[in-house]
C-alpha cells in the first residue's frame, strides 16, 4: 500500500522491515561491493536469524530501562552500577591507578587508569553498551564507575556528560558517538591513553604543538529484516526478506581550538527477496556528502559556547520525538545553523534547519530540502546531585520548543487522506534521570499550528497533545542488575467526522521517533494512540544485554486512523479503540570495541476488530551488525 511505501521517504518515514542471516550480514558487511541484485538470502535466514549468536548496532534500545544519570565521581559504593556500564575486566587490562580527591557537585572526572594496548579483536577493556552509536536516547540505566579517559572522548560538558552524554543533546557521546563529530580524542596526545589498533587514526598531529591535528571515523553496518504480514498484512509480499547495507567514512579537521572543519561521505544499498518500498533515496544512495559544516567554539559569559553552520546531524530531543531515523539506509541529515552554549548547570541550543533531500539519483548531488524545515529552542537543567535511599542521583529538566513546516503532510478523512501542508508549533517539557533506584521519563507537549489543504483548499487550526512516561526500579543487588518498570503514552488524534474548516487534533512527531521506543517493527507511529504495558533491561553478562516490552496499544480517538507513521495513514477503520498487543525483544551482544551484534523480535497480535477489518496478525525479525573505528 502506498502508506508503507511512503513511509520510507522524506519526514516522518519509518523503516521497512526484512531479514537475513548473520551470516549473510557478516559477509556483506565486510563486501567492497554489493551488487543489489545479488544481496539476497534464502528464506531460511529468518529461521538462522533466530538461532545464530546475535551480532549488531541498534543501540537505542538494548540498555531500555528509564534513564539512571549518576554522576561519576561519587564512590563506587554508592552506584547501582549494572554489568552493561562497566568496563570489562577492567583489572586484567590496566596499569596503578592514582586516586584522585573528590569534589562534591565538581565537574565530570574519569579514572586516570592507563589501559594496555589491545588489537582489532581484544575484548578485554569495552566501553558500556549504553554507550554504543545510534543508542542515543532511549530510557536507560548509566551510572557509572569512572572510566579509563582512553574510553570516554566527551567534550567539555561537564555534568551533561552523565548519561553517557546523551544529556548534552549531541546523541550518546563515551568511545563512540552517535554523530561522529561529538567525539574529543585530543586525549590521545598522551600515548598513554592509546589501547586500540586504530587509535593512530584518531589522534593525527599536524603540527609541532598538536593543537591543528586529524581525526579520521569509518563504520560499515548491515541491517537484515525479516517480515511476515508486514503492515498488519497491506503488504502483498509475503514473507519478505530485506537486507540494507551502509558504509560512511568520515574527517574532523581541528584547527586550534576554536574552529574545526567536519566531513563525512556516506553511501547506501538495498535489495533481498521479495522485497518492497525502497522509494526515496534513503535506501539506496551513491556516495554523497552526508555531513559537512564548520564550528566555531571559545568560552564566553561563562560558556562553553559554539556555532555550526552547514550539514549536520541533530538528535537535540527527547527520543520520543526523533531519534536520527537510523532504519533507513541512511540516517537523517539536516543543513543550516546550530548555536550551543553550557554553563555549569544550564545548557542551551538554538537551531534552524532544512531537511536534506537524498532523492536525486546521481553521485554527490544531495540537495537542500527546503520544503521540510525544522526550528526552535532546547534548553536543559541539572538539578544538584543528591542522595535518595543511598544513592546517588541526577535529575534533568528539559523545557523545548520544536517548530515543524512540512510541505507535504497529508491527514486522515473518513476513508482516505486530504493532501496538504502543515506548520507546527510544539512547546515541551520534559523531565528525566533517576531518584536512587529509580529510573524515569516523564514528558508533555502541546502542539498548536495550522493544516493548509492542498490546492487551495481551507485551513485549520491544530490542536493536539502528548505525554510519555517510562518509570522502572533498577534491582542492584540481583543477577543482571535488571530494571523493570512500566511505559505509558498518549498521543493525541483528530476527528474525521468534523468540518474541513474545525480544528485538527491529530498529534505529529514526523522525523521518527526512535524504534525502540514503542514499537520495534514500526508498524505503528507515535500518533492517534495510546498505550501501556511493561518493560525490563537486563545485563545478562558483562558485555551482552537483554530488553523485553509488552507495550497494548489502542487509539485514542476512535474517529481518526490508526498511522503506520505520523504522516502515513491506514486505510482500516476498525469498530472500538484496541488496536494490538506487541511483545517484543532485542539482545545485544558487544563482541569487541569494533564489532557490535544485536537480534531483535516481535510478533504483532492484530486485535479482533482490526482484523474484521482486513488487517492480519504478523512476525518481525531484525539482526544488525556494526563494524566502527
Amino acid at each position: 500500500m502506498n502508506h508503507l511505501s511512503a513511509r520510507h521517504t522524506g519526514a516522518g518515514h519509518a523503516h521497512c522491515a526484512s531479514v537475513c542471516s548473520p551470516r549473510f550480514c557478516f559477509s556483506s558487511s565486510l563486501s567492497t561491493y554489493v551488487p543489489v541484485r545479488v544481496v539476497r538470502m534464502a528464506p531460511a535466514g529468518a529461521l538462522l536469524a533466530l538461532l545464530l549468536p546475535p551480532v549488531a548496532a541498534h543501540a537505542q534500545s538494548a540498555v531500555q530501562a528509564t534513564p539512571s544519570v549518576v554522576r561519576d565521581h561519587a564512590h563506587a559504593s554508592d552506584l547501582n552500577v549494572t554489568h552493561d556500564t562497566m568496563p570489562a575486566r577492567l583489572s586484567d587490562v590496566v596499569r596503578k591507578t592514582p586516586k584522585d580527591p573528590v569534589v562534591p557537585n565538581g565537574p565530570e572526572r574519569h579514572s586516570t587508569e592507563t589501559p594496555a594496548q589491545g588489537g582489532f579483536w581484544d575484548n578485554m577493556l569495552l566501553p558500556p553498551l549504553t554507550s554504543r552509536p545510534e543508542a542515543y536516547g532511549q530510557p536507560q540505566s548509566l551510572e557509572l564507575k569512572p572510566l579509563p579517559t582512553a574510553l570516554m572522548h566527551q567534550g567539555p560538558w561537564g555534568v551533561f556528560n552523565a548519561n553517557t552524554g546523551a544529556a548534552s543533546g549531541f546523541g550518546t557521546v563515551a568511545y563512540y558517538a552517535v554523530s561522529r563529530w561529538a567525539e574529543d580524542w585530543s586525549n590521545l596526545r598522551d600515548k598513554k591513553n592509546h589501547i586500540d589498533w586504530a587509535d593512530p587514526l584518531k589522534y593525527i598531529p599536524l603540527n609541532n604543538s598538536g593543537s591543528i591535528y586529524l581525526t579520521l571515523s569509518g563504520n560499515f553496518r548491515h541491517h537484515g529484516f525479516y517480515d511476515q504480514r508486514a503492515g498488519f498484512g497491506t503488504i502483498k509480499k509475503d514473507p519478505a526478506y530485506r537486507s540494507t547495507l551502509r558504509w560512511n567514512a568520515g574527517a574532523d579537521l581541528h584547527l586550534g581550538e576554536h574552529v574545526r572543519l567536519y566531513g563525512e561521505l556516506m553511501s547506501g544499498q538495498a535489495g533481498g527477496i521479495n522485497y518492497y518500498g525502497y522509494t526515496g533515496g534513503r535506501w539506496r544512495s551513491k556516495l554523497d556528502a552526508q555531513q559537512a559544516f564548520l564550528e566555531v567554539k571559545g568560552h564566553l559569559l561563562g560558556a562553553n559556547m559554539g556555532a555550526m553552520i552547514g550539514r549536520m546531524s541533530f538528535l537535540d530531543a527527547p527520543p520520543y520525538v526523533t531519534a536520527g531515523s537510523v532504519y533507513p539506509t541512511l540516517p537523517y541529515s539536516w543543513n543550516g545553523v546550530r548555536g550551543y552554549a553550557f554553563w555549569k548547570r544550564f545548557r542551551v541550543d538554538l537551531f534552524d534547519l532544512s531537511l536534506t533531500n537524498n532523492a536525486p539519483t546521481t553521485a554527490f548531488h544531495d540537495q537542500v530540502g527546503w520544503r521540510t524545515r525544522l526550528f526552535g529552542a532546547y534548553t536543559s537543567y541539572a538539578i544538584p546531585n543528591f542522595k535518595f535511599m543511598e544513592k546517588n542521583s541526577q535529575i534533568f529538566v528539559d523545557t523545548f520548543y520544536l517548530g515543524y513546516i512540512l510541505a507535504s503532510n497529508p491527514i486522515a478523512s473518513t476513508t482516505g487522506t486530504i493532501a496538504g501542508s502543515t506548520h507546527r508549533d510544539t512547546p515541551g517539557m520534559r523531565v528525566w534521570g533517576n531518584a536512587g533506584p529509580i529510573e524515569f521519563s516523564l514528558g508533555g507537549m502541546w502542539q498548536g499550528g495550522s493544516f493548509n489543504a492542498a490546492k487551495n483548499g481551507p485551513s485549520r487550526p491544530v490542536s493536539a497533545y502528548s505525554f510519555n512516561a517510562t518509570v522502572s526500579w533498577r534491582f542492584a543487588k540481583w543477577w543482571g542488575k535488571p530494571a523493570i518498570g512500566l511505559q505509558a503514552d498518549a498521543i493525541s488524534g483528530g476527528d474525521t467526522r468534523k468540518s474541513q474548516t474545525s480544528s485538527w487534533g491529530n498529534f505529529l512527531s514526523p522525523f521518527v521517533p526512535s524504534a525502540y521506543y514503542l514499537d520495534m517493527s514500526t508498524y505503528i507511529g507515535n500518533s492517534n494512540l495510546i498505550d501501556v504495558g511493561p518493560l525490563a533491561t537486563i545485563a545478562t553478562s558483562r558485555n551482552t544485554s537483554l530488553l523485553l516490552k509488552v507495550p497494548v496499544i489502542w487509539r485514542n480517538s476512535t474517529n481518526d486512523a490508526i498511522y503506520a507513521n505520523p504522516t502515513a495513514a491506514y486505510n482500516f477503520r476498525p469498530q472500538g479503540g484496541y488496536t494490538a498487543t506487541m511483545p517484543q525483544a532485542s539482545f545485544t551482544w558487544r563482541a569487541t570495541r569494533h564489532v557490535t551484534f544485536s537480534l531483535d523480535g516481535e510478533y504483532i497480535f492484530a486485535s479482533r476488530a482490526m482484523i474484521k477489518a482486513g488487517a492480519s496478525s504478523g512476525a518481525y525479525v531484525q539482526s544488525n551488525l556494526e563494524l566502527t573505528f
